[in-house]
């Protein structure tokens, strides 16, 4: 769905090298967390809830890692009780569906709130970073 990247300046990737692995996964997480929260706000103020399931199973997936990076995505997990893709449902309302202009398009309620997404993360994250290095500091 909507993808938000955050590139570290030299100085801080050179000070959270010193957390490792582990604490990347923690301040990434942390990040997903606040995501999940936001986006779990948005899909209940677009009025998007019939029963809950779609909005209730937004999670971060899997961790991924690569030699430089470390990211997650959140969206809409599993199933919901008929056995439609909660992701699938958010996809639709998100884009709409069809090629023509005469039929629905989306309300962009994922896609529309990137910025938004972007900088609750961002906040997340700085604050879990700024934690983890208070405490490696000895704070």
């Amino acid at each position: 769905m909507a993808r938000c990247e955050y590139t570290m300046t030299e100085a801080m990737e050179s000070g959270l090298q010193r957390l490792g692995r582990e604490g990347m996964k923690q301040i990434v997480m942390a990040g997903a967390q606040a995501v999940v929260e936001e986006t779990k706000k948005t899909i209940f103020q677009y009025r998007h809830v019939v029963t809950g399931n779609m909005m209730g199973s937004v999670a971060p997936g899997k961790l991924h890692e690569d030699i430089d990076s470390t990211w997650v995505d959140v969206y809409p997990q599993g199933d919901d009780r008929r056995g439609v893709s909660n992701a699938k449902k958010a996809f639709v309302i998100n884009y709409g569906y069809g090629k023509r202009r005469t039929e629905k398009t989306g309300d962009k309620f994922i896609t529309g709130h990137k910025a938004t997404m972007q900088e609750v993360a961002s906040r997340a994250m700085q604050a879990e970073s700024d934690r983890l290095v208070q405490q490696l500091n000895g704070g």
